[in-house]
């Protein structure tokens, strides 16, 4: 069933609750978070926020590594209710907290509402330009990188799978496949 909610802010904050149990479940304790300085009526944006109210990376220990999720996401209606569609998204696994920083990789995705000239594939994955720096024997004939539509949940699964990144509980996969269940459900496709 996809979701619904009464009001945008309603469906933000499902939105916002959704990625948060399993992240907190499966990877981190830290939260994702919709300021309402980046909120209008209908649109959020769902990302990590520092004290300071600035969009940061988030360590992983013990492992070097930093994730970053921001999702742009719109409040659609439909009838009395609205549905959420994700109008972008960077999901950025990094060496530093900074956002200025290379990311080691990312994944992204821009919908024609946001630019509807994009020259690039609108669902892609970019590396750090050198590659090697993910560790010594990067290849990415070994990773399983994810194409098309990529979910948080994807991103975690490549996160402990393919970096190592240690898992808060034994039972992971279990707990990715529902999310992913709940996911697929909830979500329209994006283009």
């Amino acid at each position: 069933m996809p979701l619904t909610a009464r009001t945008p802010r309603a469906l933000f904050r499902a939105c916002q609750d959704h990625p948060n149990q399993i992240l907190n479940r499966v990877l981190t304790r830290y939260r994702l978070r919709f300021p309402v300085r980046f909120a209008t009526p209908t649109q959020t944006l769902l990302a990590f926020f520092n004290g300071q109210g600035e969009a940061v990376a988030v360590p992983l220990p013990p492992t070097p590594w930093y994730l970053f999720i921001g999702q742009q996401i719109q409040a659609m209606p439909e009838g009395s209710q609205y549905t959420p569609r994700i109008l972008e998204y960077r999901y950025r696994i990094q060496g530093t907290p900074l956002l200025e920083d290379e990311a080691e990789v990312r994944f992204e995705y821009v919908s024609p509402d946001i630019d509807p000239d994009f020259s690039y594939s609108r669902h892609h994955v970019q590396f750090h330009r050198d590659s090697r720096s993910a560790s010594s024997d990067f290849s990415l004939s070994k990773f399983h990188i994810p194409t098309g539509g990529v979910t948080i949940e994807h991103v975690i699964r490549f996160l402990i799978a393919d970096l190592g990144v240690p898992s808060l509980t034994a039972h992971w996969q279990d707990e990715l496949r529902e999310s992913e269940r709940v996911t697929r459900e909830w979500l329209r496709e994006t283009e």
